[in-house]
């Protein structure tokens, strides 16, 4: 089956050329400045789109397939002739960028303020307009109608929620994690002649 470029992360690409150079996920990782963690989901994404493990384990340590192998001159390509159009671009900020953020309501309480000051101070003639995080987000991410998106997902592994359930072409990163708690007010019972116990 034939797939759409426009629904492979492009990042993709360039962290499978570090992997391919370094033979390593933790040193694609330094090199990339993001942890282990990170270069190894994005590999699996790699692996689900090309349908290829593209790397495997060996005595001798990280090996690339031969798919891998075949890829590895055209990625390279690739990535000069990015340099070279990105070098193209003028240095003047551009105007009337619109920014359309999804946003659940604890985390537009939390973060709106400060991230809308980092957008308006790169991007001073910038339009943002934010929608409240529903059902519907994900979909319009892939649509291409909103542009980031923050929400919070579980870390339940039978979560319908979980991270990993995500589409593998959506990138993402975890900004923080939290976990629950629960007080309860110590109450000591007493007993009494008819059976029954009441607090004290």
């Amino acid at each position: 089956m034939n797939k759409s470029l426009a629904r492979l992360d492009l990042n993709l690409l360039i962290t499978l050329q570090l992997l391919l150079q370094e033979l390593s996920v933790s040193k694609a990782a330094k090199k990339l400045n993001v942890t282990p963690s990170t270069v190894s989901k994005s590999l699996s994404k790699l692996r689900e789109w090309f349908d290829d493990p593209l790397f495997v384990k060996t005595p001798h340590g990280f090996s690339p397939t031969s798919l891998a192998i075949s890829m590895e001159q055209e990625l390279a390509d690739w990535l000069q002739l990015s340099s070279q159009l990105l070098a193209k671009r003028g240095d003047e900020i551009p105007n009337g960028i619109r920014f359309n953020l999804a946003m659940e309501s604890p985390l537009l309480l939390t973060m709106f303020n400060q991230l809308s000051q980092q957008i308006y101070q790169q991007y001073p003639d910038a339009k943002v307009k934010v929608h409240n995080w529903d059902y519907d987000s994900i979909e319009a991410i892939i649509r291409g109608e909103v542009d980031i998106g923050f929400t919070g997902r579980e870390s339940h592994p039978r979560s319908k929620e979980s991270v990993e359930l995500l589409p593998y072409f959506i990138n993402y990163e975890v900004l923080f994690t939290d976990l629950p708690v629960v007080y309860l007010h110590k109450i000591t019972l007493r007993y009494k002649k008819s059976g029954t116990f009441q607090p004290l």
